[in-house]
């Protein structure tokens, strides 16, 4: 042994002997140990940091400062010595002193459990109460044993009202780790396990909370709201309905077990639920709000005004309520009512898409008060002059005033606004309204087909800046407005920025004049084709349509319409014009071969990127490999595939079903043998 490592040796040992008396309270002795230790070795930083926290049993806490800093001093990265020197500080409400040798020696050692608690009471002292939920929240994760279930409980609420979802959950695990029989945690975690799509280990918690409590009302509940978005109703109701047998004056229970019999079809059932539930709380907005959407369903216009009407009563600042009023009042023929009620809507929430949610009551309102919209817009683009939505809608505005100069000017605004909350650096760096802009693709069909998801799962491609707004209408029904008009809907992208920008119309496969439009103008377009069953398009169709009080007849009524009109014109089994000018159109927009035939007809079938619809659900990360692939994008996997534009509603019927596929049979199998690809449908 080097005579360099004796020394040491014998400071090691007097610091030992120091520590030992320390812990019996032996004060004079530790003292005298660490003067040994620092004679033998005078930059000794362990025993520096001893003797602080003998002078801090001493109560001379300036003494214990200047040992700590010595400690530290000699060796920075001492951080029990930061957070011996944090406690000081602390001691003497140095606070911010305090939170800086704190985080320095959670910094240098992140597992001090005794720190972060200590960060914790500071921040408490300090009013910062977020960040002691998180300090304490990090203590808990480390040492979970150290605290009790209810204490992970509490910590769980405030992470949640912070909206710290995992570390939350975690609380909760905890929490029912440490008390198997604490009914709150199952609760409370099966509930958050619900919010966060984590359904199956929902359903596993909850059934441990009734195992633990078979009359608590509020599992039964949360189990029913778990089932109901499995989309297993039948169950669904046998847990509200379980709920309000043990709590039948809780409004809210019969409130959502009314939203499940809506969904299952059985509207007058919901309605009852929901008198039941305004019964109980004569106050809620819910109610009345659920019974109008009813109402609606049934085309009970008077009905569905009445209940909109008293809605607004309770809660005046809903925009939702006044457009489905507005949307009553239409369809009750109170059209001056209906404007009304819809300029309502849009006063409370200008930053919203109107122009798409209800475009023939946007048109109305825009035909019957452009000036006053025009204004209330032109307002909220000078009092937001960041906002997306208050430009695009202007830009829609200035367009139906036929003032296309404007709206390309605020078309470009829209663009550049929303180009910049998502890619800000691009922005700076090369934004240029002097640039051309030019999309690289664009999704043309086909209609409930998955477009929205396409074109969303799309646009969340770092190298993908997509167009203002996903259909633009432009090469079915918006041409006249000029090329100009259309690309002031996508950023200027330099070549020299390996990013595309596209769009998503799907009127444009069936739009006999999109094609040859296109090629005039885009003659090296990628062109994105997805298809689906077409029986099962042609009812989601319907479904859609009938959310938009655009069809009152049953789907069978419809279909069978349809194939009477369909019979006289065997040679255009997608139907002739006089067959496109009605309603509906839900079978031929399913023949798909003959809108194909007509776009290869002009443009390669290189230009072209043909999926099943059934497969963007199924198989996403293939699928999508394939469409980044096509767009000449590296392979991007998105964290989840969420399906966006869907409905639900009870199955089509076998009968029908069968009638339709047999229609379609012939029709799909000329579609595979052209395009080469099987479909299965």
């Amino acid at each position: 042994m080097s005579n360099n490592e004796k020394i040491e040796t014998v400071a090691i040992n007097f610091n030992k002997l120091a520590e030992d008396n320390l812990a019996q309270g032996k004060l004079d002795e530790a003292y005298a140990a660490c003067l040994k230790a620092l004679n033998s070795q005078p930059e000794f930083a362990p025993a520096c940091k001893t003797l602080g926290n003998v002078f801090q049993a001493k109560g001379d806490i300036e003494a214990a400062k200047n040992y700590y800093i010595k400690a530290i001093t000699i060796f920075p990265d001492f951080a029990e010595a930061h957070s011996n020197l944090g406690s000081m500080y602390a001691k003497q409400m140095d606070w911010e002193k305090a939170i800086f040798y704190y985080q320095k020696a959670i910094y240098i050692k992140p597992n001090l459990t005794r720190v972060y608690r200590n960060l914790a009471k500071v921040c408490q002292c300090t009013a910062k109460e977020e960040l002691a939920t998180e300090y304490t929240y990090k203590a808990l994760i480390l040492e979970p044993e150290s605290a009790t279930a209810i204490e992970h409980l509490n910590i769980g609420k405030k992470l949640l009202e912070l909206n710290k979802i995992e570390a939350a959950i975690n609380c909760y695990r905890n929490a029912v780790k440490i008390n198997p029989n604490l009914l709150a945690g199952y609760q409370n975690l099966g509930e958050l396990l619900a919010k966060n799509g984590e359904l199956e280990s929902a359903l596993i918690v909850l059934h441990q909370g009734i195992k633990i409590d078979a009359k608590n009302p509020r599992c039964y509940y949360l189990l029913g709201e778990v089932l109901q978005k499995q989309g297993q109703y039948k169950l669904a109701i046998s847990a509200y309905s379980h709920a309000i047998e043990l709590k039948p004056e809780n409004h809210l229970f019969h409130k959502k077990l009314g939203d499940v019999w809506q969904k299952m079809g059985k509207l007058d059932v919901a309605i009852s639920c929901y008198e039941k539930a305004i019964e109980i709380n004569p106050n809620l907005f819910w109610g009345y709000y659920s019974l109008g959407n009813i109402y609606t369903k049934q085309q009970k216009w008077d009905e569905a005004i009445a209940a909109y009407q008293q809605a607004i009563i309770i809660n005046p600042n809903f925009s939702g309520v006044y457009y489905n009023l507005a949307d009553a009042f239409l369809h009750n023929s109170q059209k001056g009512e209906a404007i009304i009620a819809y300029l309502e809507a849009v006063k409370l929430r200008p930053e919203h898409s109107w122009f798409s949610r209800h475009s023939v009551l946007w048109k109305h309102l825009l035909k019957s008060r452009l000036e006053e919209v025009l204004n209330l817009y032109q307002d909220a683009t000078r009092k937001e002059a960041n906002s997306f939505l208050c430009h695009l809608n202007l830009g829609e505005i200035f367009t139906e005033k036929g003032d296309i100069k404007e709206a390309i000017i605020s078309y470009k605004k829209a663009c550049y606004n929303n180009t910049h909350k998502f890619n800000p650096a691009f922005v700076e760096n090369y934004w240029d309204f002097n640039n051309m802009p030019s999309p690289n693709f664009i999704i043309i069909g086909s209609q409930k087909s998955g477009t929205t998801s396409l074109a969303s799962y799309i646009s969340q491609h770092p190298q993908v800046l997509p167009a203002i707004k996903k259909e633009t209408h432009f090469w079915s029904f918006k041409f006249h407005q000029g090329i100009d008009w259309y690309l002031a809907h996508f950023p200027p992208i330099p070549k020299s920025q390996n990013l595309i920008t596209g769009e998503a119309t799907p009127s444009y496969l069936v739009t006999d004049k999109a094609p040859e439009r296109i090629y005039r103008l885009l003659p090296n377009i990628k062109l994105l084709v997805i298809l689906r069953n077409p029986v099962d398009r042609a009812f989601s169709q319907y479904h859609h349509w009938q959310r938009l009080n655009w069809e009152d007849r049953s789907f069978e009524v419809a279909i069978n319409q349809e194939l009477e009109i369909l019979k006289t014109t065997p040679k255009q089994p997608q139907g002739d014009r006089k067959y496109w000018r009605l309603s509906g159109n839900y079978i031929g927009r399913g023949v798909y071969i003959e809108f194909i035939q007509k776009w290869m007809a002009v443009f390669s079938r290189e230009q072209f990127l043909i999926l099943r619809g059934e497969d963007l659900y199924q198989t996403p990360d293939n699928t999508m490999k394939q469409v980044f692939d096509f767009l000449g994008l590296p392979e991007h996997k998105l964290a989840k595939y969420k399906k966006l534009n869907s409905g639900s509603y009870t199955p089509i019927s076998d009968l029908l079903r069968q009638r339709l596929s047999e229609y379609f049979q012939s029709h799909n199998q000329r579609l595979e043998e052209y395009l080469g690809m099987k479909f299965n449908w």
